[in-house]
C-alpha cells in the first residue's frame, strides 16, 4: 500500500505550497494596504484642506482687524480736522463781526 509516487507528490506539494501561500498572503496584504490608503486618502486630503482654510480664515481676521484699526484712525483724524476747521471758522466770524463793528463805529464817530 505504500506508493512512493504519492509520497514524492505529497512532499513536492508541501514544498511548493509554502512559497505559493507566502506569495498569496503578501498579495492579499498589499491589496488591503491599497484599499486602506484609498479610504484614508480623502480624509487626509480633507484635513489638509481644512488646515489651509483655517489658516486663510485667521489671515482674513488679521487683515480685517488691521483695516478696522486703520479706518478708526482715519475717522479720528477727520474728526480732529473738522473740529479744527470749525474753530477757525468761528474765529474768522468773530473777527469779521469785530471788524464790522469797528467800521460802524468809525462811520458814525
Amino acid at each position: 500500500m505504500y506508493n512512493p509516487f504519492l509520497f514524492v507528490l505529497a512532499i513536492l506539494a508541501i514544498i511548493f505550497s509554502v512559497p505559493l501561500l507566502a506569495i498569496l498572503t503578501e498579495h492579499r496584504r498589499k491589496v488591503l494596504e491599497m484599499q486602506m490608503r484609498l479610504r484614508n486618502a480623502p480624509s487626509e486630503e480633507m484635513s489638509n484642506r481644512l488646515r489651509e482654510l483655517t489658516k486663510e480664515i485667521a489671515d482674513l481676521r488679521a487683515t480685517t482687524t488691521e483695516y478696522d484699526l486703520s479706518f478708526d484712525a482715519a475717522l479720528e483724524r477727520l474728526s480732529a480736522r473738522i473740529e479744527s476747521l470749525e474753530r477757525r471758522v468761528q474765529a474768522l466770524e468773530s473777527r469779521r463781526v469785530d471788524i464790522a463793528a469797528e467800521e460802524v463805529r468809525n462811520t458814525f464817530a
